[in-house]
């Protein structure tokens, strides 16, 4: 018998399912639900009208939701981080516990005019050549809060007085056990135990295999698409937004702890968070 919904593969990573979600959900979707995402670590659902309560819904079958709470349930081109581009990040990566999920449900766009990208860590670790294996093996590398989040501004010299933290280049999946490359363009600053031309060196090598243009999912968003990633295998960037309105996006996280439980120095509205999207050092650092 055939299922209730269709299924596709996304280039050249992610799966399309396609489904009105309503509930009850068909018998066996839930199951086949986490099974795709951990094979794939992105789904995306087209044309759906969700609300908050509806998208927490489905997000609970992956893990324990973010109360709403002093957290950033939507997402726009006028909200917290402003409309400026956003380089290769996971978020709260620099924390001791970085997401486990997100999801972003496009309810007022304009249709193809924005898009996110996704790069695949695990296929990255996979895939390094062998000397670049072999560089990185058993290292760590520093991974902190970018005082700016548009383009890449952490370096070898940044000061770990900033929130960071320090873990292996590359890292088991906390669910599948896979190795995952857990670098990024915003956050990681350095190699631990390499001088500074070295660990430039061998990031800017890593970052090459990252981002290989044939290994990024580029998501266009329309109106009604949901998307559903693994936070600690992918990363994801976007473009500049300036004067892209509207740009509404619904946004539910698998985590246990918010970025304010883990921060606590930073407060709801703190206008440091606006000035990392807006490219506003000074204010980042005073």
């Amino acid at each position: 018998m055939a299922l209730p919904w269709t299924e596709r593969p996304l280039e050249p990573f992610g799966v399309e399912i396609g489904i009105g979600l309503q509930w009850p959900l068909p018998d066996g979707f839930e199951q086949r639900l986490t099974e795709l995402f951990d094979r794939h670590k992105l789904i995306l659902f087209r044309n759906q009208q969700l609300d908050e309560a509806d998208q927490v819904r489905l997000l609970e079958n992956f893990g324990r939701v973010l109360g709403s709470h002093g957290e950033y349930r939507e997402i726009s081109s006028d909200g917290a981080l402003g409309s400026g581009p956003l380089t290769w990040h996971s978020d709260l990566a620099f924390t001791e516990e970085p997401f486990k999920i997100i999801s972003l449900h496009a309810v007022a766009v304009n249709d193809g005019q924005s898009w996110t990208d996704f790069a695949n860590g695990a296929v990255a670790a996979a895939s390094l050549p062998s000397q670049l294996k072999a560089a990185v093996a058993d290292r760590e590398a520093v991974t902190m809060i970018a005082p700016i989040q548009t383009h890449r501004s952490v370096g070898y010299d940044s000061s770990t007085d900033m929130p960071h933290q320090v873990r292996p280049v590359i890292i088991p999946h906390p669910r599948t056990g896979e190795p995952i490359l857990y670098i990024s363009d915003m956050q990681t600053a350095r190699i631990v135990g390499m001088d500074q031309p070295d660990s430039d060196a061998t990031l800017s090598a890593l970052f090459a295999e990252l981002y290989r243009d044939d290994r990024v999912y580029r998501h266009h968003w329309n109106n009604g698409d949901l998307v559903i990633w693994d936070n600690i295998a992918l990363q994801h960037a976007r473009g500049d937004l300036t004067g892209m309105t509207p740009r509404r996006l619904q946004r539910i996280v698998v985590a246990d702890k918010s970025f304010f439980d883990l921060l606590p120095q930073f407060k709801v509205g703190d206008e440091r968070i606006s000035a990392w999207g807006s490219g506003n050092k000074q204010l980042v650092l005073d």
